[in-house]
């Protein structure tokens, strides 16, 4: 009797504290974006962790999971970021829509920060901001148990000030009246990064899929001037490293070069010819 008394007793003690400091998740690319010149980032459609963890091991500073044209659940997309611990590799996810619990779900599941689509107008950025920063920055919601601060490991308001410090957020400007607006979304208080989509700029531009023609290139060095106006960086995507650096060279210091299927088929293709010769 005593002993199950005592072993009772032992088993209400409080845990002991263990230091905030140590339990606090940093985002790796945000010290990457004040220490190197230009990060470089890859998306991810096929919803594998062990992607994640070899994009990190080979030296890629971030991956972008893309749930707005991948087939990545919301389960998935949690263990993908959660992949990234291992390797020291920022996971973002692009989202699908902009509403306010689709830009703000994955930051609870601990993203480095949020791609989103389409913003043609400050407005738009505005609002992405809101749904992907606390008070004093946005309005996003606020439950303190999620994977993002640890289960409330540590205090709430600590974690606030952290997320709203670490989280990035980069809008995607993809068609000519988000050009047209690009100095004003650039002004927002809050965007990170402004990223030049060339696909779907291309087609706007009456060019779909064009993407090395010279009115697409003129927009990306147009977008680079602008952002050394405002302090802000530009994105853009590359299918292969010769465009990646060519834009580098230009000024674009946010880079996502190629996608995991891509990555995988060129592999593929490139094994297949050298058995077949």
């Amino acid at each position: 009797m005593t002993s199950d008394t005592t072993a009772t007793s032992a088993w209400r003690q409080p845990l002991p504290e263990v230091p905030i400091a140590s339990r606090l998740r940093s985002n790796s690319l945000k010290r990457k974006l004040k220490d190197k010149n230009c990060v470089i980032g890859t998306f991810v459609e096929i919803p594998a962790p062990a992607i994640i963890e070899m994009l990190g091991l080979v030296g890629f500073d971030f991956a972008v999971v893309d749930r707005e044209h991948g087939p990545i659940d919301r389960n998935e997309c949690e263990q993908l970021i959660r992949a990234g611990l291992s390797s020291d590799i920022s996971v973002l996810v692009r989202v699908s829509g902009h509403d306010a619990a689709t830009m703000a779900q994955p930051l609870d599941h601990g993203a480095g920060g949020i791609h989103v689509p389409h913003v043609i107008s400050a407005e738009m950025a505005r609002s992405a901001v809101q749904a992907t920063r606390y008070h004093p920055l946005g309005e996003r919601g606020i439950q303190p148990y999620v994977r993002a601060a640890s289960y409330r490991s540590f205090s709430t308001a600590e974690y606030l000030k952290t997320a709203n410090d670490e989280t990035l957020l980069v809008a995607q400007v993809e068609g000519t009246e988000g050009i047209a607006n690009l100095e004003s979304i650039l002004l927002v208080e809050g965007v990170d990064v402004a990223f030049i989509g060339p696909y779907d700029l291309s087609q706007s531009l009456g060019i779909p899929g064009q993407v090395r023609d010279p009115r697409v290139r003129d927009a990306i060095s147009s977008a680079v001037r602008a952002a050394k106006q405002s302090g802000k960086r530009i994105g853009t995507y590359c299918d292969d490293a010769e465009l990646a650096n060519e834009y580098r060279q230009l000024g674009v210091s946010y880079l996502t070069v190629n996608i995991d299927a891509g990555m995988f088929l060129a592999g593929a293709r490139a094994l297949m010819a050298k058995l077949q010769s």
